[in-house]
């Protein structure tokens, strides 16, 4: 009978996997829930944001003191974007796009108006600071 003979993996390559499994952790994506801040016409405004990526494609909550409503979006790598209807009156749209880090986001947001138009405030007045905004993720 022919004896087969098993591969053994030697003491100190068990040790240095076990090592490196044990460093290796994955980041936590863009999955979960987001304190936002932008710069509006009146102050900065503030948001809890749900996000749910599938893939490239964006999808979640967008919630202020008046209300929740649905966002739609997409995702390249660290690079994200996605608009947010208000219903005023008069409703209009942000488009919000920006760059992950780890656990903050950052980027610009482009109000629109009813007609998805660039919005620029009255007479153009707006600032390009208010077209900024910032996340943080929300720890679970």
């Amino acid at each position: 009978m022919a004896r087969t003979r098993r591969a053994r993996w030697p003491l100190p390559a068990i040790a240095l996997l076990w090592v490196v499994v044990g460093c290796v952790r994955q980041a936590p994506g863009l999955a979960g829930q987001w304190q936002v801040a932008w710069q509006g016409r009146i102050g900065t405004e503030h948001a809890t944001i749900l996000l749910q990526p599938r893939g490239q494609e964006l999808a979640g909550s967008f919630r202020t003191s008046q209300g929740s409503v649905p966002l739609v979006g997409s995702v390249h790598g660290p690079e994200l974007s996605f608009a947010v209807d208000f219903p005023g009156p008069p409703p209009y749209r942000i488009l919000f796009s920006g760059t992950a880090q780890g656990d903050q986001i950052g980027g610009r947001a482009q109000p629109q108006d009813v007609n998805g138009h660039a919005f620029a405030g009255h007479g153009g007045e707006v600032s390009q600071q208010y077209y900024t905004w910032t996340a943080a993720r929300v720890a679970p």
